[in-house]
């Protein structure tokens, strides 16, 4: 079994007759714990009959919420939801709990992999428990999922995520930002971003493109992506993601990893939601 921590927000996507729990790093936390590997999240939730939902809700689908905290007086997460047409728009509340991610006691040592975004570095005390975090849990890999949203990013954080990570997630629509970001104008943006900051592997998704995974002896792996139904594409990204951090922690094979991850990912654009419960095709898939 390998090992998963992950670093970042909880909250709930509110539409105007429901809720729905999410943020990037519990997605793939989900994923992580779903396909066997020893999986946490170091995040926080209100005091509130909405944190109380989450954790609740969280232990429903196996996820270890022993590194969440309760805090008093700061509310859950949220991102409140408005349809126009067929595009969302929303907003986010601020503060929110996991802009107060404190750092938690019972951290392991070490994992296999460390994960952590761009967005639940928006509040000054979450940056600095990451920043601790990192200084005290080593990894074999730490995994930097970009996630560009409204203005909750700025060149320093960029910076400083990829001056800590191995990995790099990014989208087709986020690279071009981040280079341009960064003060890149190489044509070959992603050698550039992976030369300057040391970078083991860039993963980078383009929707009906596929993935391909760059990694810094020069191998190039692209993945397709399958023929399927999709139902929404709400937290694709994530499963992709975990599907790539557990076959890598489990078995090393970079090409495996991208091939599962895009395999789970195809899976759940198929179903409504971002953490669906796996079929019997998934998990003989995954050995499960």
């Amino acid at each position: 079994m390998g090992s998963f921590l992950a670093f970042g927000e909880i909250l709930f996507d509110c539409f105007a007759d429901h809720n729905v729990l999410g943020g990037a790093p519990l997605n793939v936390t989900y994923h992580a714990a779903s396909l066997g590997l020893d999986a946490r999240i170091v995040s926080a939730v209100g005091n509130d009959s909405l944190g109380d939902e989450a954790l609740a809700e969280i232990s429903a689908k196996g996820i270890d919420s022993s590194l969440v905290a309760v805090l008093d007086g700061i509310p859950t997460g949220r991102a409140d939801i408005t349809m126009v047409g067929k595009n969302a728009d929303y907003e986010f509340n601020c503060p929110a709990a996991w802009d107060c991610i404190p750092l938690p006691e019972g951290l392991p040592s070490s994992v296999d992999v460390l994960y952590f975004g761009s967005l639940a570095q928006r509040g000054e005390i979450s940056r600095r428990t990451l920043a601790s975090l990192l200084s005290a849990v080593g990894a074999r890999h730490i995994f930097f999922d970009v996630n560009i949203r409204k203005n909750f990013y700025s060149r320093e954080i960029i910076e400083h995520s990829l001056d800590a990570a191995t990995i790099l997630k990014v989208n087709d629509e986020e690279l071009p930002l981040i280079a341009a970001l960064l003060g890149i104008k190489s044509e070959d943006s992603v050698s550039a971003i992976m030369e300057r900051y040391s970078l083991e592997m860039l993963l980078l998704t383009e929707g009906r493109k596929g993935t391909t995974l760059y990694c810094d002896d020069g191998c190039i792996i692209h993945q397709d992506i399958s023929d399927v139904k999709v139902v929404d594409t709400v937290g694709a990204g994530d499963s992709l993601s975990g599907g790539f951090i557990a076959t890598l922690a489990k078995t090393g094979d970079r090409e495996e990893s991208v091939r599962m991850g895009s395999l789970l990912a195809d899976y759940v654009v198929t179903q409504s939601g971002g953490t669906p419960a796996y079929s019997s095709e998934v998990r003989e898939l995954f050995g499960l």
